[in-house]
């Protein structure tokens, strides 16, 4: 019989995969080349490194992350061994960008500095930073696009980077890269930073790496002139607590975590499976669409702030440890927007 390990903090993941072969369940943080030595499907989160080390040796002959992003994934060693690979491409860009636009209206009122008018640098074109734009664009804003692998002849409606960093507002939605033609490791380096307007409110819902994080650290230790709001962050689980205690908003890595998104995430993934192993789906999503709701208060961006920032006030917690926590007990968050 097939065998699937799968991570135990995907939504639905073994419901849907029962119908596949015998499943079983792995926290993805701590999962080891032991644990798969029977088997044959592989399904990750962002938390797991899928390499040499984890696949050596192992039966695995397909491996599924039920992310967008696939940066923790050795796609060159998975091609070297024949191993099919599947992703879940924008199953959470309806939530991150909601995430940023909820972001954007509690600056505002806490500012008061209203949304229309007002420029904002997306970084990014892809399934998150176009939904932004469309938000932000009903919001009457200025939207400044920055994406250097979509500048291409026909493609008019794009800026400079330096541009998107010269906006009251900038936002990263970019993918982790390290080499290539358009590397975004620390793609905010020490230099952009310290061109940074006063005053600009600056987000990163993307990767931590793709911030120094260090340097925005320093620059908001001595001179306090910009709003940061970040939901990413280097060396994640074990996040830099004076970081977050100098951030508007703070949160663990939940901007595309909707339940929405998630199960989005599940599905697209297991059909890639049947896909790969010839068989029809036998599983759907159980979720109910909610009806569109045009309020942000159904989502309370501050009560996820201040569930990370509990940190700065118990020394008791492990930081690594309570990150972890709240990713897995995350409560159930609808998305609201409409947005496809």
């Amino acid at each position: 019989m097939l065998t699937i390990t799968l991570d135990e903090n995907i939504p639905h993941a073994a419901e849907a995969f029962d119908t596949l072969g015998q499943t079983r369940l792995v926290a993805g943080r701590v999962m080891h080349n032991a644990d798969l030595q029977e088997t044959d499907i592989l399904v990750v989160r962002s938390v797991t490194k899928v390499n040499a080390q984890l696949l050596a040796g192992t039966p695995v002959r397909f491996v599924a992350t039920a992310t967008a992003g696939f940066d923790h994934i050795d796609l060159d060693y998975l091609r070297g061994q024949g191993i099919g690979f599947a992703r879940a491409p924008g199953c959470n860009a309806v939530s991150a960008a909601e995430y940023v636009l909820t972001a954007l209206s509690h600056w505002a009122l806490l500012r008061d500095k209203p949304l229309q008018g007002r420029s904002i640098g997306i970084i990014g074109h892809g399934n998150v930073g176009s939904r932004v734009r469309q938000l932000c664009e009903a919001q009457g804003m200025c939207c400044v696009v920055n994406d250097p692998p979509l500048q291409t002849p026909g493609y008019s409606d794009l800026y400079s980077l330096e541009a998107a960093l010269a906006c009251d507002i900038v936002t990263f939605h970019v993918p982790f890269t390290h080499a290539g033609e358009h590397p975004t490791f620390r793609l905010l380096d020490a230099a952009r930073i310290a061109r940074l307007r006063p005053g600009t409110l600056l987000l990163n819902t993307a990767r931590g790496g793709v911030v120094d994080e260090s340097t925005l650290l320093a620059r908001l230790q001595t001179r306090a002139d910009l709003d940061v709001v970040l939901d990413t962050w280097e060396n994640e689980p074990a996040i830099n607590l004076e970081m977050l205690q100098h951030t508007l908003l703070g949160t663990p890595h939940i901007a595309g975590y909707s339940l929405d998104g998630k199960i989005r995430g599940t599905e697209m993934v297991y059909r890639a499976c049947c896909e790969f192993l010839q068989v029809a789906p036998r599983w759907e999503s159980p979720l109910a669409p909610v009806e569109r709701r045009d309020s942000l208060h159904t989502y309370d961006i501050r009560s996820d702030d201040g569930r990370l920032k509990a940190l700065l006030h118990d020394k008791t917690l492990d930081t690594a440890r309570y990150f972890d926590q709240l990713r897995k007990t995350y409560p159930v968050r609808r998305e609201y927007s409409g947005l496809s």
